[in-house]
C-alpha cells in the first residue's frame, strides 16, 4: 500500500487548495457585489417593491437549498468534480450577463433562480475539491484558508459593489460579476481532479455510505445554526443600530468589525484545530459566541464595538472545525454529497434566520431576537456535548466487554 503524504506538496497545494480558494473568494465576492445597486435596479428601474428586492436574495437561497445536494450526488456518482466547477462558473457568467436584458421583475427573479443553481454547482463542488485535497496533518489550516477566502469575498463584495454602482450604474455590478465568473470559469480549466476520487460510484453506494455516517449531522447542525445567526445579524443589526441613531456608514463599520476578523483569522484557527481536534474549538467557540450574541441587543453604541469584534473572532474559531468534521466524517467518494448537504444546511439557516428574527423582533423586541439566536447556539452546544459524551460511554462499555475474560 502506498502511504499518502502528510500534506499536499507545493504543486498540489497551489492547484488543490490555493487556486480553488482564490476562485471561491471571487465567487463569494459576486454574492454581495450587487447589494449596493439593488434598490436602484429592482425598484427604480423595474418598478418593483422592497419585497421584490428581498426576493432577489431569497430565490437564490432557494436554488442553493434545492441544487447543492443534487450537484454533490451527481459529482460523486460520476467520479468527476472539475466539469461541474467549470460549467457552473461559465453558466453563471452567461446568466449574469443576461441580467442586462431583464426588463421586468419576474424575468429578473426567474434568471436569479437559474443563476443560483449554476453558481452553487460551481462553488459547492469546488469546496468538495478543496476538502479532497486537504488531507493529512495540515487539513485544518488549508480548510481554514478556504473558509477565510469565502468570508473575505463576502466582506469585500458590498463596498466594491457600491463603488461600481456609483460609476457604472445599477446594472454595473452584474456586468462586473459576469466578467469575474468568466475569468474564474476559464481559470478552472487549470484545476485537477482529486487523486482520491473514484471514477464511478453507484448512486446506491453513495447514499448508503452517507446513511452509515449519521455523525455528519453534527457539523450540519452547527452550520445551520451559525448561518441562522448570521442571517439575523445581517437583517436586524442595521435596524437596531438605526434605532440608536447610527447612520448607514456607521452601520457598515459595525458589520465590518464582525466580518473582517471572521475572514482573516480562520487560517490560524484552522491550525488550532490541528492541535486540539475539531470538537474543543467548535464547542467552546460556539458556547462563547452564543453568550456574546445575547448582549448584542442590550449594548449601546460604544459597547457594541467590543461585542461585534468578539463575535467575529469567535465565528472564526467555529467555522474551520465544521469543515474539518465534514471532511473527516465523509469518504472521498462521497465528499461532493457531504459538502452539498453542508451547504444545504447553511443556506437553509441563512434563509430562515432573517424571517424568524424579524418575527421575534416584532413581537418581543430586537433584543429578544438576538437572545433567541444566542440561546439556539448554546442549546446546540449542550445537545452536541451530551451526544458526544453518550457516544464515548457506549464505546467505553463496548471496549470493556471485549476485554472481559471468557
Amino acid at each position: 500500500m502506498v502511504q499518502q503524504p502528510a500534506h499536499p506538496g507545493p504543486t498540489g497545494f497551489r492547484r488543490g487548495v490555493l487556486l480553488p480558494s482564490l476562485f471561491l473568494l471571487v465567487a463569494m465576492l459576486n454574492l454581495t457585489l450587487i447589494v449596493a445597486g439593488l434598490r436602484e435596479l429592482v425598484i427604480d428601474e423595474l418598478g418593483g417593491s422592497s419585497r421584490d428586492a428581498g426576493l432577489f436574495f431569497s430565490i437564490e437561497m432557494a436554488a442553493y437549498i434545492v441544487f447543492a445536494p443534487l450537484w454533490g450526488l451527481l459529482s460523486d456518482r460520476l467520479g468527476r468534480r472539475r466539469p461541474f466547477v467549470i460549467a457552473g462558473f461559465l453558466l453563471s457568467a452567461v446568466l449574469y450577463a443576461a441580467y442586462a436584458i431583464a426588463d421586468s421583475v419576474s424575468l429578473l427573479l426567474g434568471l436569479r433562480f437559474v443563476q443560483g443553481a449554476a453558481s452553487v454547482m460551481a462553488w459547492s463542488t469546488l469546496m468538495a475539491m478543496v476538502v479532497d485535497a486537504a488531507e493529512g496533518s495540515r487539513r485544518g489550516r488549508w480548510l481554514g484558508l478556504m473558509g477565510g477566502a469565502l468570508m473575505l469575498g463576502v466582506s469585500l463584495g458590498a463596498p466594491l459593489g457600491g463603488y461600481v454602482s456609483r460609476h457604472l450604474g445599477a446594472r454595473g455590478p452584474l456586468e462586473v460579476a459576469a466578467v469575474l465568473f468568466l475569468i474564474i470559469g476559464l481559470g478552472s480549466l487549470a484545476l485537477r481532479e482529486p487523486a482520491s476520487l473514484r471514477r464511478q460510484t453507484p448512486l446506491r453506494e453513495v447514499l448508503g455510505t452517507l446513511r452509515a455516517r449519521p455523525r455528519l449531522l453534527v457539523p450540519y447542525a452547527f452550520y445551520f445554526v451559525d448561518r441562522y445567526t448570521v442571517g439575523i445579524l445581517v437583517v436586524l443589526l442595521p435596524l437596531y443600530l438605526g434605532s440608536l441613531g447610527a447612520d448607514p456608514a456607521l452601520r457598515g463599520r459595525y458589520l465590518a468589525v464582525f466580518l473582517l476578523p471572521f475572514a482573516l483569522l480562520q487560517y490560524f484557527t484552522g491550525r488550532l484545530t490541528e492541535r486540539t481536534g475539531p470538537y474543543p474549538p467548535l464547542l467552546l467557540g460556539s458556547l462563547l459566541y452564543g453568550v456574546a450574541l445575547c448582549f448584542v441587543g442590550v449594548s449601546g453604541l460604544h459597547g457594541l464595538w467590543y461585542v461585534m469584534a468578539a463575535l467575529g473572532m469567535l465565528a472564526a474559531i467555529m467555522f474551520p472545525p465544521t469543515l474539518v468534521l465534514t471532511a473527516e466524517l465523509s469518504e472521498p467518494a462521497t465528499r461532493g454529497s457531504a459538502m452539498g448537504g453542508f451547504n444545504l444546511a447553511g443556506s437553509l439557516g441563512f434563509a430562515i434566520g432573517p424571517v424568524a428574527g424579524v418575527a421575534i423582533g416584532e413581537r418581543y423586541g430586537t433584543g429578544a431576537a438576538f437572545v433567541s439566536a444566542g440561546g439556539l447556539e448554546i442549546a446546540a452546544v449542550v445537545l452536541a456535548a451530551g451526544l458526544l459524551l453518550e457516544a464515548r460511554r457506549r464505546r467505553g462499555r463496548a471496549e470493556a466487554r471485549t476485554t472481559e475474560p471468557a
